[in-house]
């Protein structure tokens, strides 16, 4: 285990404040000569009403066509913020011209720094340290800046096709060029920002920090994220849970998974976790969305933006091609979209409004009557709007153009549905194409707020949207049950108190121990330390049973030969307990002695474990396949603490799930008492806290009512 290293000074609300939000702003370092200060000054000069800057260049007088000072400090009435263009070498003199001119906070684009290798690290720390000695908080260093829409300031060097319209998504990103790229193609398919903060090398702020801000705006609906590393994971949960709090969506694009590293493997459950699953794993259990391009980034943030959390989970289509229809239907399959089932009543109300020819289902094909009958638009939406379970709505159609002012006809008929239900819709069409401005002109005619680049991205974004909008209802629900918040349920008011020392591998009867005394039930079990204790022990189980090694030097037993199985009388007994001391002695190992148990068969074999990752902390993991988990690699993952909605979730996750349910005339398990088990596991990795590396039941055997584990394994960590 790795040492925890002093938690970093998180700038305050206030230090956020003066960096994103500043009435008094300087362009430090400006210059016609720097793409960086040309780009940055073009952005910001679009604006319409932009808050207005300084620029400081102490050796050219005009820069941009404006005049300059050759200071902070002549700046009449201080800054609040510097945008540093200055070169790496130059930076930390700029810093200190910057907080004597009464900055308190700055943008540092330069390159150089701790990309850069051990000279960078050492330069960019020396550059926080006088920052933090001058009360200065830093974006950056290696970033492109920042904008805040609303209130009108445009401090990047993104592209100049970046929108500068305001809107409701904000957008975070550690990559400038990166964001650039996410802002051109939103201004493409006319999407609008609150706030777009590039990161960089985050040697101050991190993407958590700016989400924890951009949470409490009021012109932000929804926030997108694209990162490659969450640098403070506690503060990132607490402001995904503040997101969810004020039915805020986060959608995320995380990109550079890895493995973790192979000593951590320290049991079965260190290799079924690894950097890219926590992270999934994390993001399931706070409602992110994650998407993997960063057109559904765009997309998904804009959709959840406008609509906000879904009233009711289900989605309807309807399209004037039967194609599209067909398509939508294969792709939400894939998407899971949820596409709701039409019921008798609602047949019949789209039986009154379609042509003859025209089938009532979802998707519905409106047939191509719809492209010169609006009213069929209309009648169709209001119909599907009328389905208990439909939330929102898309229509395919072609999009406006000039010369085709049926299609803006489409536009208004849709609207007018939207404003009569109140249930939101989208328009796209089947084809993406980006927003023409005879498009943008429609949407502005007819009050239309949502158009798509067209059906695949529609079908993720909903997905993405309806998936979160119920976990947002179960989370309501779950809040509202008391005895659900955390593992500490199955309790029942009982505090454990655990405590071990030294570190590596316990035995499996110590193990067994820990375990059972938080309410873990075992296969039954003896510890015996003679070949005539072991014929007892059998003999008092009866029938077949299984001998195994119990030594804390022997994490894997099976891979010494440490256990055999199905003995069955006397002789095999004897000779099973001769050749496990035989065994032990030849690999070195010295024996606390021999565990016989009953011999089990039939039912499903879990694995159930918690190890710790460095930046999340304890990860619980519940997979399938006992012997076989790494093999099939069926797990979910859960950062603790979990509640028991949690670990139910979790296990419907597994491909394998159906196994627990009685698959073919199998047995049902008792899923309350598997999670009643998972509970009691998270329950003393979580009460061992840094005492402990893995805590591990494998397998856990579920057959019907039965649910007994059959071995264990607790590793402590290295001191």
């Amino acid at each position: 285990m790795s040492d925890h290293p002093t938690p970093r000074r998180r700038p305050t609300h206030d230090a956020m404040a003066s960096l994103l939000r500043p009435q008094r702003i300087a362009l430090v370092g400006a210059s016609d000569k720097n793409l960086f200060s040309r780009r940055a000054f073009a952005q910001h000069s679009r604006l319409t009403g932009a808050r207005p800057i300084t620029l400081v260049n102490p050796r050219t007088p005009v820069v941009h066509g404006e005049s300059t000072v050759t200071s902070c400090q002549e700046i009449e009435g201080g800054i609040d913020c510097a945008f540093l263009l200055t070169p790496q070498a130059a930076t930390v003199d700029a810093l200190r011209d910057a907080a004597a001119g009464g900055a308190r906070a700055a943008a540092v684009l330069s390159q150089g720094w701790a990309e850069d290798g051990e000279t960078g690290r050492a330069a960019q720390a020396e550059l926080v340290a006088v920052a933090e000695e001058l009360g200065v908080v830093l974006l950056g260093p290696n970033h492109l800046g920042f904008a805040n829409l609303w209130d009108r300031i445009a401090m990047c060097a993104l592209g100049l096709d970046m929108p500068i319209e305001p809107g409701p998504f904000a957008l975070i990103t550690q990559s400038g060029a990166v964001g650039s790229s996410l802002v051109g193609y939103a201004a493409r398919n006319d999407a609008r920002f609150s706030y777009v903060v590039t990161t960089g090398n985050e040697s101050m702020v991190t993407v958590a920090d700016v989400l924890d801000f951009v949470v409490d705006d009021e012109n932000t609906k929804a926030i997108g994220i694209f990162a490659e590393t969450i640098r403070d994971p506690e503060l990132f949960r607490t402001a995904a849970r503040r997101a969810a709090d004020r039915g805020k969506a986060i959608v995320m694009l995380k990109v550079g998974a890895s493995e973790l590293a192979a000593e951590t493997a320290k049991a079965h459950t260190g290799a079924l976790v690894g950097d890219d699953r926590v992270i999934d794993a994390v993001l399931r259990q706070e409602g992110v969305i994650r998407v993997t391009s960063v057109e559904d980034l765009i997309n998904t943030g804009m959709l959840c933006a406008h609509t906000g959390p879904l009233r009711r989970p289900g989605i309807a289509v309807m399209s004037v091609s039967g194609g599209a229809c067909d398509l939508i239907a294969d792709q939400g399959s894939a998407a899971g979209l949820p596409l709701s089932a039409i019921s008798a009543e609602t047949a019949a109300k789209l039986e009154a409004v379609l042509p003859p020819s025209a089938h009532p289902q979802n998707p519905l094909d409106v047939t191509g009557a719809a492209a010169t009958r609006p009213e069929v638009w209309r009648g169709a939406f209001e119909a599907l709007a009328g389905e208990p379970e439909v939330g929102l709505i898309g229509a395919v159609t072609s999009l406006p153009t000039d010369g085709e002012p049926q299609r803006v006809d489409t536009f208004r008929a849709v609207a007018e549905a939207i404003a009569a239900t109140g249930v939101p819709g989208a328009l796209l069409p089947q084809i993406d194409q980006p927003q023409s401005e005879a498009v943008r002109q429609a949407k502005a005619d007819t009050g239309i707020a949502i158009v798509m680049p067209g059906v695949e991205r529609f079908v993720r974004a909903a997905a993405g949207l309806s998936r979160w909008s119920s976990w947002l209802q179960e989370r309501a629900a779950t809040a509202s049950r008391p005895s659900d918040h955390s593992s500490s349920r199955v309790a029942e008011n009982r505090s454990l108190d655990l405590a071990l020392t030294g570190s590596g591998p316990v035995s499996e009867a110590a193990a067994r121990g820990l375990l059972t005394g938080a309410g873990v039930d075992f296969v039954p079990a003896t510890l015996v330390s003679s070949r005539e204790d072991a014929l007892a022990a059998a003999a008092g189980f009866g029938g077949p049973v299984v001998l195994k090694m119990s030594s804390p030097q022997v994490a894997h037993k099976t891979e010494i030969g440490g256990v055999v199985l199905n003995l069955d009388g006397a002789e095999a007994v004897g000779a099973a307990y001769d050749q496990l001391v035989a065994r032990a002695e030849a690999a070195g190992v010295t024996l606390d002695g021999v565990l016989v148990s009953p011999m089990r068969t039939g039912g499903v074999e879990l694995l159930v474990g918690v190890t710790r990752d460095d930046d999340w902390g304890q990860v619980l993991a519940v997979a399938l396949g006992g012997a076989m988990v790494e093999l099939l690699d069926d797990s979910a993952l859960r950062v603790l603490p979990v509640s028991r909605n949690d670990v139910a979730t979790a296990i419907t996750e597994l491909r394998g799930y159906p196994l627990l349910t009685g698959f073919r005339g199998s047995k049902p398990a008792d899923l309350d008492r598997v999670v009643d088990t998972v509970l009691r596991v998270a329950e003393v990795a979580q009460a061992l806290g840094d005492a402990v590396e893995a805590v591990e039941i494998n397998p856990l055997l579920v057959d019907g009512d039965r649910v007994e584990a059959l071995d264990a394994l607790i590793t402590r960590a290295e001191p």
